[in-house]
């Protein structure tokens, strides 16, 4: 039902011919941007020699449209097939891009690529049409994969998005989310930073870049002078300060007692949510209270919710048409649907499709 394909939101400028380096368009994404090539996601990170990444950019900068482009093509619809696209941003940026972003995404875009990275053409064009596009919070995406899809939630809870950016968290009812209750503050990029000062002090990072670093923190092992190095206790270490010195009095101030009152579990959503360090501090401080839930596959549920909002309220649009009017008059319904949601995160992207019957 939700496909997604998920890649790690860094990019590098190249001027490199890469032929048959990757098996896939997912691990072979190279695109021309405003006549500048680069290589993204996994392939940057193979094939790059300092792949980074830009911390919650504007949609007018080259980095977003650059991460849309891959995002787009990766969805790959079918003959005149138009797109239904959610995407959104946290409530600390939502209000300033929300408007900028749906005029950007809006519309037809030719996007041009390099397929040969993965034994196709070299200079290949896929024309994307977004007939639709909503935009909304983040967090509110995240309800929605929780509600909507699999879990099928039907009662009152708490969530934490724990992004790289930033950390979220409301309280979904029945009715909606509580804003009283919304939070928005530094995400998982405090721990990693963290982690690379503390490594500062025993190695020579020899200029390592931030996603390198994150790459690290996930793995929990790094390579310095060809040795590899264990570094779970620091990782253990900065998660617990990050926990207590950030999330935790964000939290206090935001949840009441009657919040407890209403709800009975939590859910852990996000990156930060794959680190089991992290995890039992959520547990230690809230698990007498409430049972603490994580979304399966948690790095992917913002992207989930935003494809099931799409399907959803194309569904409704279309049932919405009066019966004596043609659809085909009316331009968002001119050609088939895929419904889609886009995930621009600071660590990964996620496009997530939903497909009929599968």
């Amino acid at each position: 039902m939700l496909k997604s394909y998920n890649f790690p939101s860094v990019y590098e400028a190249t001027n490199q011919e890469l032929s048959n380096v990757a098996e896939n368009i997912l691990d072979g994404i190279k695109i021309t941007v405003d006549d500048n090539e680069y290589i993204v996601g996994n392939l940057a990170l193979v094939e790059g020699y300092s792949p980074h990444k830009n911390i919650n950019p504007a949609p007018t900068e080259e980095e977003y449209k650059l991460l849309c482009n891959a995002a787009l093509l990766l969805t790959q619809p079918k003959g005149e097939e138009e797109i239904y696209l959610t995407t959104g941003f946290p409530f600390s940026t939502y209000m300033l891009y929300r408007d900028k972003a749906a005029e950007i995404l809006q519309g037809r875009h030719i996007i041009s690529y390099d397929a040969s990275t993965f034994g196709g053409p070299a200079n290949a064009k896929r024309e994307v049409n977004v007939g639709k596009v909503e935009i909304i919070p983040e967090i509110m995406g995240c309800t929605t994969a929780i509600r909507e899809g699999k879990l099928q939630e039907k009662e009152n809870f708490f969530i934490v998005s724990l992004g790289y950016g930033t950390c979220e968290a409301v309280v979904s009812t029945r009715a909606g989310l509580i804003n009283r209750s919304a939070i928005s503050t530094h995400g998982l990029r405090h721990a990693v930073n963290l982690l690379a000062n503390e490594l500062a002090k025993s190695f020579y990072l020899n200029l390592k870049t931030e996603h390198q670093i994150d790459v690290a923190f996930q793995k929990g092992s790094i390579t310095v002078n060809r040795v590899k190095h264990n570094i779970l206790d620091i990782r253990e270490k900065v998660l617990k300060i990050y926990y207590s010195e950030i999330i935790a009095p964000n939290l206090r101030k935001a949840f009441t007692d009657d919040d407890f009152n209403k709800c009975s579990k939590m859910y852990l959503v996000g990156g930060g949510a794959l680190y089991p360090e992290l995890i039992d501090c959520f547990k230690e401080e809230f698990g007498e209270f409430v049972s603490v839930e994580v979304y399966p596959e948690p790095e992917k549920c913002a992207s989930h919710g935003y494809c099931l909002h799409s399907k959803i309220k194309s569904n409704v649009a279309k049932s919405a048409i009066p019966n004596n009017v043609d659809a085909d008059e009316i331009k968002i319904f001119r050609n088939p649907q895929l419904a889609v949601g886009m995930d621009i995160g600071n660590a990964n992207t996620c496009v997530t499709i939903y497909k009929d019957g599968e």
